[in-house]
């Protein structure tokens, strides 16, 4: 590289530095940066060094210019948003160790290097288990492709057995799925789409689908999907567990109110029965799942209609009741 070609260098090294290793509390003067721009070997004086601040702040960057010099003041994002980001990715269950590390590293990335180390900061979810399935990343954007280009996907979908062993499901015949949607529930992604041998919605958890691919085959099961309402599939599910779809009413003390606004929305139909209750209508999948969401309410609650699912609800006390006595 000739002489000249290393003075057009000059400016943009002088906007990595400041980039990297300034900030509010750490301002660079003339003679810092000079030295520092020397040190990638190009001939650089303190003169040089102010026409380039100028040039750069002329350009739209935000550099704050004082008496001891010069830093880097409004960065795309403000710390405390990269902080919430963070840890957000952190505390992320489906999100792997390594890739956390990897992508705190990156958000570090639009900081200053002394800004940065505060991202590495411990959240407490240490002892909660993160996946470890380093392909859910390539999952999503897969599944993404297919779903843009109206095509179904085949993969092969595991479990743990009690050795603590990945076995196959389905005798490991691959899965072939016309992808609609994407749900994110309990910290953990599922496929939403539609099976053609079982003729109905299913969901698969991402982290657990290997090998995925995209067929030529374009998407069934649209039909169904435009009767589903994805912003509510996993309120509906209670847990993305299956079960029969139902049109449940409840008897509620009015303390549990903000229960169900808070698992159910605003929208939800909520009707005063009395001074202490209130009646709610939930559209749900019956399962144990919701049967349990239930028991967690203690007294507060009672199934009044309909009345199938009232005795099944009776049953499964019922039965938990004899595993005690």
């Amino acid at each position: 590289m000739t002489r000249e070609d290393n003075q057009k260098m000059k400016i943009l090294y002088i906007l990595k530095i400041l980039w990297e290793e300034s900030d509010e509390l750490h301002i660079l003067s003339a003679e810092q940066i000079a030295k520092k721009v020397a040190s990638y070997g190009i001939h650089c004086e303190r003169k040089s060094v102010y026409k380039c601040l100028t040039e750069l702040t002329e350009f739209g960057f935000d550099i704050i210019r004082t008496k001891r010099g010069a830093y880097m003041a409004t960065r795309m994002f403000e710390l405390p948003e990269l902080k919430l980001l963070a840890d957000a990715v952190q505390s992320s269950k489906f999100i792997t160790e390594k890739k956390s590390d990897e992508l705190i590293a990156k958000i570090g990335t639009l900081l200053s290097r002394y800004e940065s180390e505060q991202l590495h900061r411990q959240v407490f979810v240490k002892n909660r288990v993160k996946t470890m399935n380093e392909s859910i990343y390539y999952n999503i954007d897969t599944i993404y492709e297919g779903i843009r280009g109206n095509r179904q996907v085949a993969f092969d979908y595991w479990n743990w057995n009690v050795k603590k062993e990945m076995v196959y499901r389905h005798d490991r015949k691959r899965y072939i799925i016309s992808p609609w949607f994407l749900q994110w529930e309990d910290e953990k992604y599922y496929l939403v789409g539609y099976e053609d041998l079982a003729d109905k919605m299913k969901h698969f958890r991402v982290d657990k689908m290997y090998g995925i691919t995209i067929l030529e085959s374009p998407r069934n099961g649209k039909k169904l999907f435009d009767q589903m309402n994805p912003a509510s599939y996993g309120t509906l599910t209670f847990g993305m567990f299956q079960g029969r779809r139902e049109t449940v009413t409840l008897s509620m003390k009015n303390e549990l109110a903000g229960v169900v606004i808070d698992r159910f929305g605003k929208e939800v139909w909520m009707h005063s029965l009395d001074e202490g209750h209130f009646t709610v209508v939930l559209d749900v999948m019956v399962s144990n799942q919701f049967f349990g969401w239930l028991t967690g309410l203690g007294e507060g609650v009672t199934i009044t209609g309909p009345m199938w699912v009232k005795e099944e609800y009776g049953k499964l006390l019922r039965r938990l009741m004899d595993s005690y006595e």
